[in-house]
């Protein structure tokens, strides 16, 4: 009895050659036409067919099962590692030790968040910046800020700015095409 290509198909899946297909008599009464007819062979090579489905389901599961524990074997064997590689790191080298290794080049720095609230000093108010501009008449939010700085009190040009619309500076802009501030005259 020949071999349809569909169980060859299905013997290339599952890696064993099948065994040939013996029709199988229900009845001793059944006549011999019955058995050779194509409906009997189709459900026979069906039936077969599906056995061998059958046992290559089984060979897949045992192969997952086998793969399965290879993995959680792994697994367990990078986190023992791991816990290894953290237990014995140094935590940080004494200067100037010989035999060591020097510090990395770049070290990470922690961002702190800044603190909320004023930026510019308690000391330096409108009245300041008012006082400073009368002072020298005019002039740029680093200049009055530096003028501010020289008198003991460290203090940004840009809090400058802000001060000086406070203290209502009248702001121009200069010869030089940066923006000044003076008193207003009047």
């Amino acid at each position: 009895m020949a071999i349809s290509s569909e169980e060859d198909e299905i013997t290339a899946l599952a890696g064993e050659p099948l065994e040939p297909i013996r029709p199988r008599r229900r009845v001793a009464s059944a006549s011999a036409v019955e058995s050779d007819s194509p409906v009997v062979r189709a459900g026979e090579r069906l039936v077969h067919r599906i056995e061998v489905l059958v046992q290559e389901i089984a060979r897949l599961r045992a192969d997952n099962d086998d793969l399965r524990r290879q993995v959680r074997d792994a697994v367990a064997m990078l986190e023992r590692a791991s816990a290894a590689v953290v237990e014995t790191r140094p935590r940080r080298r004494a200067p100037g030790v010989e035999g060591t290794a020097p510090a990395p080049s770049r070290r990470r720095r922690l961002r702190t968040r800044a603190a909320k609230g004023r930026a510019t000093p308690p000391e330096v108010t409108a009245e300041v910046v008012r006082a400073v501009i009368a002072k020298l008449g005019q002039g740029t939010a680093a200049e009055i800020a530096s003028e501010i700085t020289r008198a003991g009190v460290k203090v940004s040009g840009r809090a400058v700015r802000f001060l000086a619309e406070r203290a209502g500076a009248e702001t121009f802009r200069g010869d030089d095409g940066q923006r000044r501030y003076r008193l207003h005259s009047g």
